[in-house]
């Protein structure tokens, strides 16, 4: 069966196999890469932004659970600073702090919130310069999405790839939220671009900017070292079926890669000198009812909360979160064939560092956004699907709006 939609698949089979899928094919200008996901991201952000003001206009209410902030525009932008983003917004004011036993602020990364208050305080005010970093990297990152599609794939395909992200029902933190998803995302993209193109220490830095603003970004250090080991035919398999190694091979500029892992590390020292604890980021999420161990391995919360159903709308997102990342998940193998081991070694740890680490799945399907080598499988598959697609894409886009507006009136969704 041929793959309309991919240009080859990418198999492990020499050193320069990443490099060969940009050079068969001339290379369209960059404004050409930019206006379609340009165009694609400012529609559905006009839309978006419509959606959430209308919301936040007509129902007054204080959401449950969403903290009060009072910011300079929050007539119009307050539907985009719900939950997290109070947390985001003290440690840009007052930087971090710890209370055993309670929920504190050093359960959040550093790369998002430090970019929070600097722009915040150009801007003088640090909820609208999270808005702006998210709008700027949700669209840098909508744009190196289409970069890296169209090294890999048919334009149609490439297309229908940017489309699937930017339609995806959890989109909406690439589009304004102040989270830091967006940011987390671009640096992905970036470091895998890097990658492709053999520079390895750009690519090491850009995954330092992805672990230190996500946990997940630790996919990000498994995937460049299995990149390097497939790139340089490190591991081979012999006739009696038994794996060699050829260390030799290894190139003294690929260690470069290894810089992926300094934003965890400098984190890690940071919470080591000021508070004891490199580890404190995983021991304050018991706070939050998240203790490690077995009943948070086992899902038990998770399948407590579908039986019992103590609010149905929760538990139903629950279950909606849990498919997404199941659907994921059954991409790996499409993932692997078509563009190679280190992408389904990215998506797989991607998905499991949330999914082990939660007891109920909640934020999966907010995490699931930097699974980008998913969506362009997706892109693959429904543009030979032209009958599917058109009803896949709007049926996205309205549960897109929909929970846009959610959001804006304080639904916790993911």
């Amino acid at each position: 069966m041929t793959h309309s939609g991919s240009v080859r698949d990418v198999q492990a089979t020499g050193p320069d196999v990443a490099a060969d899928t940009t050079r068969d094919r001339s290379r369209p200008r960059f404004a050409e890469l930019c206006a379609l996901p340009l165009a694609v991201y400012g529609s559905v952000f006009a839309v978006l932004v419509v959606v959430s003001w209308q919301v936040i206009s007509r129902y007054t209410e204080t959401p449950e659970g969403v903290p009060p902030l009072s910011f300079r525009g929050e007539w119009f932008w307050d539907g985009w600073v719900r939950y997290d983003a109070g947390w985001y917004s003290m440690i840009a004011d007052q930087g971090y702090s710890y209370t055993p036993g309670a929920q504190s602020p050093v359960a959040f990364f550093p790369g998002y919130p430090l970019l929070v208050r600097a722009v915040g305080g150009i801007m003088d005010n640090p909820q609208l310069g999270g808005i702006a970093i998210t709008v700027v990297c949700g669209a840098a990152a909508l744009v190196a999405f289409h970069v890296w599609c169209r090294d890999r794939l048919d334009p149609p395909a490439a297309t229908t790839a940017v489309l699937c992200l930017a339609l995806y029902p959890y989109a909406y933190y690439l589009y304004g939220v102040m989270y830091g998803d967006a940011l987390f995302l671009l640096c992905v993209l970036l470091a895998f671009l890097a990658f492709e193109r053999d520079h390895m220490v750009l690519a090491g830095l850009a995954g330092a900017a992805a672990t230190a603003t996500r946990l997940v970004g630790m996919a990000v250090v498994v995937a460049l070292v299995v990149g390097v080991l497939e790139r340089r035919r490190v591991v081979t398999w012999g006739p009696d079926s038994r794996p060699h190694l050829h260390l030799g091979r290894l190139h003294p500029g690929d260690a470069g890669v290894l810089l992926s892992v300094s934003g965890l590390a400098a984190w890690s020292l940071y919470l080591w000198s000021r508070f004891g604890d490199p580890l404190l980021f995983s021991t304050v999420q018991e706070s939050w009812g998240q203790q490690s161990g077995l009943t948070t391995w086992i899902k038990r919360d998770f399948f407590a909360t579908l039986y019992h159903r103590p609010e149905q709308f929760y538990s139903q997102g629950l279950a909606i979160q849990a498919l997404f990342g199941l659907a994921v998940v059954a991409t790996i193998p499409a993932v692997v064939r078509r563009f190679g081991w280190r992408y389904g070694a990215y998506v797989g740890v991607l998905v499991l560092v949330p999914a082990v680490g939660s007891q109920d799945f909640q934020g999966l399907g907010r995490y699931l956004l930097g699974a980008f080598p998913a969506f362009a499988v997706a892109g693959a598959l429904l543009a030979e699907r032209p009958g599917v697609r058109r009803w896949v894409l709007p049926l996205s886009a309205l549960v897109l709006v929909i929970y846009t507006g959610m959001f804006a009136n304080g639904r916790y969704l993911s």
